[in-house]
């Protein structure tokens, strides 16, 4: 029978320091200090009890003892279990405050709560001293107290106050943490917990016993009969067929796979979306335990290739980061068989999957298979980097080992002027007209392989539709997120006095690439867009600023309603900027045709 609380406070020991704290389990405040006055129940030396904290990717308790220091989703009976989750809540209303990116992406250093689904790569959350004679600590208690995690509250000030740099919370040991072999195990119970939903039960042997989890999840040389998650009763016999092609693309199974293998597996996950993570579990299955590192490394290439055409399942897509941000430590820092070459290889590899992975998880799947070039050049990204996909500022890091005296990207340069080269300013429909899809592929692998030319190319939407894509495939949009509610101010006051000289206010503060690849686009457009053109191309400053709005600005909002409504706005302060000029002369921009 479990054991009534009857106490306010509890001691603590940290285990690393092993030092001593205190927590109030109703309010969550934590204090080195004995608390005056309180029902306090002291540490158990022997250790046998334990903890309850709350796994907030699932929604459920899960339950720590500290003797053993193990974890347990079932609550355990007729033991001593200390309430812990409110402690969790009070830290976590705090952190969560600096929780600013668009959907719920970490930033450095951020703390995150210690549950099944910690990363062992991101740090503990500190458990800081709290004053409780202080009026704006017994606030900030009573905000993670009510609200907990799920509604926190904007509020710097007390965040500052309450961060353990802060000269209040300076202490002179380590602040107290979690075990460092609770970390190690930590990981397992995310994957059981993940499971229990979403696993296929697998038995085997003649007394057809469960297969564990731990058991499944690693290299196999045999092919698989069921799939490993629960699909549906049609796709379920796809499952193996996925399996078979991931054994021979990574050299498991004879014939060695090609690239043809890689689309065909790719087109099954493009084109029936249940696939995608069965696809994703699979090959994450084949690199645990892999005894070849030449299998490692084929692995690890097919992933670089399933991360930029289709993302896992939101339910999936946290264990899948995890599992590639751990990947490297727990498997390849110590593999037996891998050479220190090897071992450089698959982190180049890991690393740009990881980036990735995180970014097509914002950006959603290709509406199309790829082609064999395009799934070479995915092989071969980790190692040369693309002009797609990237950061400007990565793109021109790049370019100044080759062109060290253009101050903007050569693919903008060269797509621009192809367009005007081939007559683009006589063209019916140019960039709303789309190029031919083969040779927009063609044409972004050639540029990709460093041979800026045309080739046999003479239709000028091809150029023009790959420029687009360009702008649009940015890593960061060309108008950064924290301008964007600017450029939407100055577009609702098109046509109002000052409107102008605000829209490139906005232009002249942005990062120098920044700021020159808009002046030099807003130079094209505006060649584009002159009204002698404009009876061929029917193509007006209003229809160029609603095609291109989309490319230069990104509403960080994932409310349908505020993009829609701002929709409106962001192309109006495209038309604004068209129709006054630019800032400076580049003397790299597009000349007019004679």
């Amino acid at each position: 029978m479990e054991k009534v609380i009857d106490y306010d406070w509890i001691e603590i020991n940290d285990p690393q320091s092993s030092r001593s704290f205190y927590a109030n389990i109703k309010s969550g405040e934590c204090s080195w200090e004995r608390p005056v006055n309180a029902k306090i129940k002291e540490k158990d030396e022997n250790g046998d009890e334990w903890w309850e904290l709350f796994d907030n990717n699932h929604g459920l308790p899960y339950y720590y003892n500290l003797k053993t220091r193990k974890t347990e989703w079932k609550r355990p009976e007729n033991v001593t279990i200390i309430p812990l989750i409110a402690i969790q809540n009070t830290t976590l209303a705090v952190s969560m405050q600096m929780r600013l990116q668009k959907n719920g992406n970490q930033v450095n250093n951020e703390p995150m709560e210690p549950s099944p689904s910690f990363d062992q790569n991101q740090q503990r959350p500190n458990l800081v001293r709290i004053d409780n004679t202080s009026a704006e600590s017994a606030n900030a208690a009573m905000i993670g107290r009510t609200q907990g995690i799920s509604s926190p509250v904007v509020n710097n000030a007390m965040a500052d106050k309450m961060n353990p740099t802060h000269p209040m919370n300076r202490i002179d040991t380590e602040p107290p943490t979690l075990p460092d072999d609770l970390k190690d195990n930590i990981n397992q119970f995310q994957i059981e917990g993940f499971a229990h939903q979403y696993f296929m039960e697998h038995r085997a042997g003649i007394f057809r016993r469960k297969v564990p989890l731990e058991k499944l999840l690693v290299w196999s040389k045999d092919a698989i009969k069921a799939p490993l998650m629960v699909l549906n009763k049609e796709l379920q016999k796809e499952s193996p067929k996925c399996f078979r092609l991931i054994q021979r693309i990574m050299g498991d199974r004879s014939p060695i796979g090609q690239s043809e293998d890689i689309q065909s597996l790719l087109e099954k996950g493009i084109m029936n979306g249940q696939l995608r993570d069965e696809i994703y579990i699979q090959l994450c299955k084949q690199l645990t335990k892999n005894p070849n590192p030449n299998s490692l490394i084929l692995g690890w290439q097919l992933m670089a290739v399933i991360v930029i055409s289709f993302p896992p399942s939101k339910n999936f897509e946290s264990y899948l980061i995890q599992f590639i941000r751990q990947y490297f430590e727990k498997e390849v820092t110590n593999h037996p068989s891998a050479d220190p070459n090897q071992k450089q290889i698959l982190f180049t590899i890991i690393a740009h999957c990881h980036k990735k992975l995180l970014r097509i998880c914002q950006t959603g799947p290709k509406g199309k298979v790829p082609t064999i070039n395009e799934i070479e050049r995915g092989k071969e990204a980790p190692f040369k980097p693309s002009v797609f996909g990237e950061t400007l500022q990565d793109i021109m890091l790049v370019q100044e080992q080759k062109v060290p005296q253009l101050k903007i990207p050569v693919i903008m340069d060269f797509l621009a002027k192809a367009v005007l080269d081939l007559n683009g300013c006589h063209t019916e429909g140019i960039f709303r007209v789309p190029g031919d899809v083969d040779m927009v592929t063609e044409l972004r692998c050639r540029i990709d392989q460093d041979q800026y030319n045309l080739g046999n190319i003479k239709d000028p939407n091809v150029p023009a539709s790959l420029l687009k894509f360009w702008l649009r495939d940015l890593a960061d949009p060309l108008i950064p997120a924290a301008n964007y509610q600017d450029c939407i101010d100055v577009g609702a006051r098109e046509g109002q006095e000052g409107a102008t000289e605000d829209a490139w206010k906005i232009v002249k503060i942005l990062p120098e690439t920044n700021r020159r690849v808009v002046n030099y686009m807003i130079n094209f457009l505006r060649i584009i867009a002159d009204q002698r053109n404009q009876p061929i191309t029917k193509m007006t400053l209003a229809n160029l600023a609603m095609v291109f709005a989309p490319n230069f600005l990104r509403c960080p909002s994932d409310n349908l309603t505020t993009i829609f409504d701002n929709t409106k706005f962001e192309q109006a302060f495209l038309r604004i900027l068209i129709l006054n000029g630019s800032d400076l002369e580049d003397p790299n921009g597009p000349i007019p045709q004679e």
